[in-house]
C-alpha cells in the first residue's frame, strides 16, 4: 500500500528514521548500480555513533571513524578482553585526593547506545578511485554544537577541497540546515556539488506537498552522470519495508505541520 502523501512522508521522521535511513541507502544504490556497471561500483560504507546518556538526560556523542570497507572476514585468532583494574584504581584515588570533602567517590558507568551511518560511495570499478559520496543526513548531522554536526561539516569540508563529488539528501524537517549559502527556504533539499564547480554548488528544494525529484549524480567525466529518481526509491522503500504498518498515523507527526 503505498504512502497517503505525495513524497516523503513526515511520519517517518519522528517514529521510523533509523529503520529508513538503513532502507534507504541500500535502495538508493540498488537503484544505481545497473546504470553504473561495467565502469563503476556504488559500495555502502558506515560510520558508528556512539552515545553515551547521563541520569539527568545530557547526552554526548562520538563518532568512530568511517569504515571503508564494509565486510567481514573470518578471525585466525580469538578476541582478548582486556580490563585495567590498576587504571579505575587510580582514577579513584586521584579524584578522591582532589574532592576531599566529598563523602563518596566511586566508579559510575554510563549507559551506551549505538547506530550506525550508511552512505554510498562510488568508485572506479578498476582502480578503486573514489569518485562521489551520497550522504542521507541523520538527526545528529543537523544539531548545531554536537560532535555530530563538527565530525560531519569537518568530513564535508575535506570532501570540497578534494576532486570528489558531492550529493547529500536532507529529508528531514527538524534540526538545523548545513551551512549553505542562499540555499532554497523549503522542507527537503538536495545539495549537489561538482568538485569542478565549486565554490559554487547546485541545491535543489521540494515541499512536503511535492513528490520527490529525479537528480543528476555527477560522476568522472564532466559530463558524465547518471539520474537518481527519489520518488522512485521512497515508493520501493515505503511498501517493501511495511511502513505503512510500522508507522502510528494517530499520534501527532513531529515535528509538527506547518
Amino acid at each position: 500500500m503505498p504512502s497517503p502523501f505525495p513524497g516523503m512522508d513526515p511520519f517517518i521522521e519522528g517514529q521510523a528514521w533509523v529503520e529508513f535511513h538503513t532502507d534507504f541507502i541500500v535502495a538508493v544504490r540498488e537503484a544505481l548500480m545497473p546504470q553504473l556497471v561495467p565502469h563503476y561500483v556504488a559500495r555502502i560504507e558506515q560510520r558508528l555513533i556512539v552515545e553515551y546518556e547521563t541520569e539527568i538526560g545530557i547526552s554526548e556523542r562520538a563518532i568512530v571513524p568511517d569504515v571503508f570497507i564494509v565486510e567481514e572476514f573470518p578471525s585466525t585468532s580469538s578476541v582478548v578482553t582486556v580490563t585495567a583494574p590498576a587504571a579505575v584504581a587510580e582514577a579513584v584515588q586521584v579524584v578522591s585526593q582532589i574532592a576531599e570533602k566529598a563523602k563518596e567517590v566511586k566508579i559510575a558507568e554510563l549507559p551506551e547506545y549505538e547506530h550506525r551511518e550508511r552512505f554510498i560511495e562510488i568508485r572506479v570499478r578498476e582502480t578503486g578511485e573514489l569518485v562521489t559520496v551520497i550522504e542521507l543526513l541523520s538527526p545528529a548531522n543537523k544539531q548545531r554544537g554536537n560532535i555530530g554536526w563538527h565530525l560531519y561539516l569537518r568530513k564535508r569540508r575535506e570532501i570540497f577541497y578534494s576532486k570528489v563529488h558531492l550529493v547529500e539528501l536532507d529529508l528531514l524537517r527538524s534540526g538545523e540546515r548545513l551551512p549553505i549559502v542562499e540555499a532554497p527556504k523549503t522542507d527537503y533539499l538536495a545539495l549537489i556539488s561538482r568538485w569542478e564547480w565549486r565554490p559554487k554548488a547546485v541545491c535543489v528544494g521540494w515541499n512536503l506537498k511535492d513528490a520527490l525529484p529525479t537528480l543528476p549524480i555527477p560522476l568522472k567525466g564532466r559530463d558524465e552522470w547518471v539520474k537518481l529518481d527519489l520518488q522512485s526509491v521512497f515508493n520501493a522503500v515505503y511498501e517493501r519495508g511495511g511502513y505503512r504498518y510500522l508507522l502510528d498515523y494517530r499520534r501527532p507527526v513531529e515535528p509538527p505541520l506547518k
